[in-house]
This record gives C-alpha cells, sequence and structure tokens, in this order.
C-alpha cells in the first residue's frame, strides 16, 4: 500500500519507506530492502509515482533471481518524500559562545561572530563549542555537532572579544548640576571598547559637578564633570594664618576659582600682596608660606 507521504533519514529510500507492506514473512524480509531511488536532499524532497515503485520492484526481483506468484501495488498514485531535516547552528552558535566565555573566561566579552546556519538529515542532535587559541581581540573556536555519538559537522570559527575593565558609572539618574556624592556611583565591568576615556578612580568623580545628566550604568568621562568650586574668582574670602600660637583671619580677593584643596592666589585687601594659599571645606583660605 503506497503512502501519501514518508519521511527518510538515509542517502537511499527503500520501499519499506513508502509503503506498507503485506506478506508472509520471507516475502516482508525480501520487499523491506528493495531500493527504490536516493533520498532527496536534507530540507528537501521528491515525488514518486506508483507506476515507479512497481518497476522497482520488479526490476529488483529480477536481478535478485526472486518470484513471486502475484505481487499488487495499491494505495496512493504518488508519494511525496521528505528527507529528515535539522538546522543547525545560526544564532545558537554565538549563545554557545557566550556561554563558554561566561563559565571560563569571565574577564571577555563577545563582541561578534559568524552565525553560519547548516542542514543535516538528522532528527537529534548534541552540539558544543571549544577554544582552541585566544588572541588580544580574537579568539578562535570550534563548533561540532554530533548525532548518535558520530561527529557529523565541524567548523572553525574566529570571533572578535574584548576585555572588561572596572570603571566609574552612576549607581542612580544623576541631574546636571548636580554634587556626586559616594552613594550616587558604584563601579562596573565594561567592555574596554565602551570605556575609552572613562574615569575608573572614585576621587576624579566624588565631590565634582555634572557637567550633563546621567542615567544609572552611564560611565564618568572628565569631559562630564566639573570642580566643586566653593572659591569664585573675583569673590570675598576669608584667609586664616596660622603659625604655632599665633591665629590671625584677615579678608582677600580670590583671584581664582577654587575647589577644595586646590591651591589658588587671593589678595590681601588690606595690602595688596597677593598670598597663596589652599581652599578649605567650610569655604575659607588657609595662608601657605611663600
Amino acid at each position: 500500500m503506497v503512502k501519501e507521504e514518508a519521511t527518510v533519514g538515509g542517502n537511499r529510500v527503500f520501499l519499506s519507506d513508502v509503503a506498507e507492506i503485506k506478506g508472509n514473512p520471507l516475502e516482508l524480509e525480501i520487499l523491506r530492502k528493495v531500493p527504490i531511488s536516493s533520498s532527496p536532499q536534507p530540507c528537501r524532497s521528491l515525488t514518486i509515482s506508483k507506476k515507479e515503485i512497481a518497476e522497482k520492484i520488479v526490476l529488483y526481483l529480477k536481478e535478485n533471481r526472486v518470484s513471486f506468484k502475484e505481487i499488487e501495488v495499491k494505495g496512493a498514485p504518488y508519494v511525496k518524500v521528505r528527507r529528515n531535516c535539522t538546522v543547525v547552528g545560526g544564532e545558537r552558535i554565538k549563545r554557545l559562545i557566550e556561554e563558554f566565555l561566561k563559565r571560563n573566561y569571565p574577564q571577555l566579552v563577545l563582541i561578534s561572530v559568524p552565525t553560519p546556519s547548516f542542514k543535516l538529515p538528522v532528527k537529534e542532535f548534541k552540539d558544543e563549542v571549544s577554544l582552541k587559541s585566544l588572541g588580544r581581540n580574537y579568539a578562535r573556536f570550534v563548533y561540532k555537532v554530533y548525532s548518535n555519538g558520530e561527529l557529523v559537522k565541524k567548523v572553525w570559527l574566529t570571533a572578535k572579544v574584548d576585555r572588561k575593565v572596572k570603571v566609574v558609572t552612576a549607581k542612580t539618574p544623576i541631574p546636571k548640576g548636580s554634587l556626586i556624592r559616594p552613594d550616587m556611583v558604584e563601579f562596573r565591568e565594561i567592555p574596554s571598547r565602551q570605556a575609552r576615556g572613562a574615569l575608573s578612580d572614585l576621587k576624579n568623580v566624588v565631590g565634582k559637578v555634572a557637567n550633563r545628566d546621567f542615567l544609572p550604568g552611564e560611565v564618568f568621562k572628565s569631559r562630564d564633570l566639573k570642580p566643586n568650586f566653593i572659591v569664585r574668582k573675583g569673590k570675598p574670602v576669608k584667609v586664616v594664618y596660622i603659625r604655632g600660637p599665633i591665629h590671625i583671619e584677615l579678608l582677600g580677593i580670590a583671584l581664582e576659582n577654587g575647589a577644595v584643596g586646590n591651591i589658588i592666589r587671593v589678595k590681601n585687601i588690606s595690602t595688596g600682596k597677593i598670598l597663596r594659599c589652599r581652599v578649605e571645606k567650610d569655604g575659607s583660605v588657609t595662608f601657605l608660606s611663600d
């Protein structure tokens, strides 16, 4: 009885693939092995007529000197034969490599990798990637596909990779003009190509003023920050002079902007003398010896 549709896994189509066979055990054993045609390519199909199937049966029996009193071919006039097909590779390759790097090389991040797809005549498969060589910006992998324990596909792939670096990033939204506090920032690891110009030391970020709005996760760069000037150029400032038991306070005019710890020039209003001073947290300046 010829089927309307059939699926095959090997390179040959046999009568047992395309028809239901009836007969005694000996007849069944012989007829199952009758070759009908070559299989189509994976993921493709071909159509075989009932007439062609009958002709193949007769030819096979003659060639093997087997005769039956009566053979009748019934069923569908045509059978559509499909080849087992599984598409492997593709984006799965990328996921396998990302998982491999995460497990074995957490300091690396995948930038790009070819993701070819392959059509294989298998139903079940197992695939894996293994690292063969590692350079500064590349990694060489082998992608293997197994079916029933046998290797059915092997492909070499070169991936672009990058190394992670630790930088300071915004932990919370930070509006422009905000003074940056320690609780507003955190360290994160990001690919080095994304970290160009990024600041990696808290002392270069905390205590500065945001020059733009920051969203959580954004990195800090020098151009995005400005000093928190608590002393302004041209403004009055208290000058403190301390030498042992001597403590003198006087009024001066700042000749430069100054953040805490900056050394700036201050003009003594009384004498006109230019003093070298250090900016303190309370907004005053301490006179330093010449």
